[in-house]
């Protein structure tokens, strides 16, 4: 690890009367203005919002973990907004000001887990302008696995995340999200969310990618007995509500909606299915309620006795050679 971090937490302990280990954490992120602070193997108690103002990058060990031990909003928030050079303030709010050269474009968040524990969102990234996650696993969201763009975020855009995986657990988190974003122009690369009941919710922005994405449901067992498995309910793998975005070969896999679509949107290369061993029919492949949409080159599956390929009106629709089986049939 040699020249590769500038900060290590290892070097912050715990101090006289304290019983986690946020604050510890707090002051080595505090003393690592632009640098990179690297977390070692090992699980750090967390009690109050970790938070990233200053540039500070984070390298953790792929074996250190971030557990929320209380009631919070997110585990790790990061606001990226001091990477701007110079703000100015216009209508209210601060923004760069037309000196870009000294921004960072180089921000990222590396390795390692962060575990809400179903008491905290794992991670919530604001205002950047370029950054990279990568290798991070993100467990028991309670709202979000990973939210970009949280209100009063400004200037998000142009994130590069790859080898996210989140997963739930445990019961009890119906309804929350994998990654929900409002940011744009941002690549999502090989990233998996399971159980999580809404894999990916792009909400705002514009210019998204997502690609070898897979989106998964069913092991969190039922409430109670004859009900379907707990994340199933109301589940949608993809929600596509940011302007010109484009899946390719992702995997809609065992969810109520595979892909709900409202603003224009082409599908290339990708699949849904349904795993009929949890017992959800009646499930829906595509719902579409706005936007232009293509899709092209997918595999679409009926593997259970109620599934509707398309809802929507048909409109500004363009389906060209994809593969449909056990009598689908494209909508006319």
């Amino acid at each position: 690890m040699m020249n590769t971090y500038d900060v290590c937490v290892a070097d912050f302990p715990r101090l006289a009367g304290e019983a986690s280990d946020d604050k510890r954490i707090m002051r080595a992120i505090n003393s690592c203005e632009r640098g990179v602070l690297y977390i070692p193997k090992g699980v750090y108690e967390i009690e109050s919002m970790l938070t990233v103002t200053n540039c500070c990058s984070i390298l953790m060990h792929k074996s250190a973990v971030l557990k929320a031990t209380k009631e919070m909003d997110f585990v790790l928030f990061y606001d990226a907004a001091s990477s701007y050079p110079d703000l100015e303030e216009c209508d209210g709010h601060l923004v760069p000001s037309d000196d870009h050269d000294a921004e960072d474009w180089n921000l990222f968040v590396t390795g390692g887990y962060i575990d809400g524990a179903g008491k905290a969102s794992c991670m919530c990234l604001n205002s950047f302008k370029h950054f990279t996650m990568r290798d991070v696993s993100l467990r028991n969201g309670k709202k979000y696995g990973l939210r970009i763009e949280e209100q009063g975020s400004m200037w998000t855009y142009e994130l590069v995340a790859q080898n996210l995986y989140l997963k739930c657990t445990m019961p009890g988190l119906m309804g929350n999200a994998g990654i929900s974003s409002n940011g744009g122009d941002s690549h999502f690369i090989d990233c998996i969310v399971v159980d999580y009941t809404k894999g990916f919710e792009m909400l705002g922005g514009g210019s998204n990618r997502l690609t070898r994405c897979h989106v998964w449901g069913g092991p969190i067992p039922p409430r109670s007995e004859g009900e379907l498995p707990e994340m199933l309910i109301d589940s949608v793998n993809y929600v596509l509500s940011s302007y010109d975005i484009i899946l390719t070969d992702c995997y809609a896999d065992t969810g109520k909606t595979g892909f709900l679509v409202t603003q224009p949107a082409r599908l290339i290369g990708c699949s849904y299915f349904n795993n009929y061993t949890y017992k959800m029919d009646d499930v829906t492949i595509i719902d579409h309620r706005s936007g232009e949409l293509l899709v092209t080159n997918c595999l679409l599956r009926k593997t259970c006795p109620n599934t509707t390929l398309y809802k929507g009106e048909n409109k500004s629709v363009i389906w060209r050679d994809n593969i449909l089986t056990d009598g689908l049939t494209l909508p006319e």
